[in-house]
């Protein structure tokens, strides 16, 4: 390292989107799940030993709503609790070393993950309630209402799957490292992207100007691109025994991108093996669960979720991806894993050969027989740089401490959503401040967690 450790940012930095999210999210979301227990609850009108230890449940959340409005300071977990729900013990170590910090003022990552953990602890209680998913419900609505974006990529998948293959075996670079930027970039922004980069799908299209306008119109608003690198990578590799890994963000849309990315790596040799890693538990509202891959799967044939017609090229496209994917799967180039450490409060430079209590270097071990790691979304980006604040300049290797040099290579594929970003050159974050201000008065950094910009950061040792 070359750069003092910057401490982590806090709930009570003022001004910063960590403020606002404890302040006001995090209340909501913890509304939110009461309201959607009472909406479970109703539905079962008996008064059996289901809906009783659903109403407790329900009476601990309006308890813990109440417990972040007053900034009570945080428990340590008791335990009963870390026996049932398999809670890691980092999270009392945590606070041990951190004796009477309170929900507004507190290190932001450790307290975000430790709000998901204290959720999942009251269903875990409840012997009829461990396996309810208290996000799902959300999840399943928001990936409904994304039917026209999801037909419209699946449409775009079904005309270009035909050509993959003589791609691949015409070894015609330019279109296949082309493409591969577009499925990154698809991947990168989720339900966000533009779907236009894939327009009409020939390589005709795809080779021409209005092509490469339409790509630098897309790329215009990532900040830092290192997707050449992850390709230069790859391309290496292609058709040879070559293994790439996603470290998975939020389940619907973007879940469903990221299984067009690794179709797309399967089909061109580019990788034959593909390994997503999920959550363990109900996390951060959306996270990847691994049921929430099965579900999806099914999403996809099922024609009452999404209400097209059976007999239309929409439905033949969808079905399409979803055989494709399960085939995939069932064969064994895609498989779906999780592991405790997802979602402990261990930030990712603890993926490293030196931590050996709670599955880091057990992971670490793993991932080095991966090509290319890729971390997906914001709060893995948190994670990988500590949640940080350094200052905006800091270079990426040096914000990622052991990750630089342990042996893995890794691309991190991040909306900014946010306050942590390193890697911006001299100047950039005061002038999109200064844009962001005119406005948002009052609110210029938070361009940083709008959603608007993005990063692609490679690294490797």
């Amino acid at each position: 390292m070359t750069t003092s450790i910057a401490r982590r940012y806090k709930t009570n930095d003022k001004g910063t989107f960590g403020e606002y999210t404890a302040s006001t999210r995090w209340p909501i979301i913890i509304q939110n799940s009461i309201d959607d227990i009472t909406a479970e609850l109703a539905k079962n009108s008996s008064q059996g030993d289901y809906k009783k230890q659903g109403e407790i449940i329900k009476q601990e959340l309006i308890k813990y709503r109440q417990e972040l409005l007053d900034h009570i300071p945080l428990r340590k977990f008791t335990q009963e609790e870390c026996k049932i729900a398999n809670v890691p013990l980092s999270f009392n170590e945590y606070l041990d070393s951190h004796k009477g910090v309170t929900w507004n003022n507190v290190e932001w990552l450790f307290s975000e993950i430790y709000l998901y953990r204290r959720i999942n602890v009251m269903f875990q209680l409840q012997p009829l309630w461990k396996h309810f998913d208290i996000f799902n419900s959300l999840k399943q609505s928001t990936f409904k209402a994304s039917l026209y974006g999801v037909i419209e990529l699946a449409l775009r998948y079904q005309s270009l799957i035909t050509k993959f293959d003589s791609i691949a075996n015409d070894n015609d670079k330019e279109i296949l490292e082309i493409l591969f930027k577009e499925f990154v970039e698809i991947s990168l922004w989720g339900n966000a992207t533009d779907l236009s980069l894939l327009t009409n799908a020939t390589l005709d299209d795809i080779k021409s100007i209005q092509g490469a306008k339409a790509r630098e119109e897309s790329e215009s608003k990532i900040l830092i691109n290192d997707t050449k690198k992850a390709w230069d990578t790859l391309i290496k590799l292609q058709g040879s025994n070559s293994r790439v890994d996603f470290i998975l963000d939020n389940s619907g849309f973007e879940l469903y991108a990221d299984l067009m990315l690794a179709s797309f790596l399967l089909h061109t040799k580019l990788a034959n093996k593909i390994i997503f890693h999920a959550k363990d538990t109900p996390y951060m509202v959306s996270d990847v669960m691994l049921k929430d891959f099965d579900i999806l799967l099914e999403d996809l044939k099922d024609r009452s979720f999404f209400n097209i017609d059976p007999n239309s090229n929409d439905s033949r496209a969808l079905d399409l991806f979803a055989d494709n994917i399960k085939k995939f799967n069932v064969e064994g180039a895609i498989e779906v894993r999780t592991d405790s450490f997802w979602t402990n409060n261990l930030d990712y430079w603890n993926l490293d050969p030196s931590e050996t209590k709670y599955h880091g270097a057990e992971l670490h071990k793993d991932l080095l027989n991966s090509n290319l790691v890729i971390f997906k979304g914001d709060l893995n980006y948190r994670k990988l740089t500590g949640d940080r604040k350094w200052a905006h300049t800091t270079s990426w290797d040096d914000a990622i401490g052991p990750l630089s040099s342990n042996g893995i290579t890794l691309l991190s594929l991040r909306t900014i959503k946010a306050d942590v970003l390193v890697g911006l050159p001299e100047g950039l974050n005061e002038e999109l401040s200064e844009l962001w201000e005119k406005d948002h008065p009052g609110h210029g950094s938070w361009w940083r967690s709008s959603g608007k910009w993005a990063v692609i950061c490679y690294a490797s040792s």
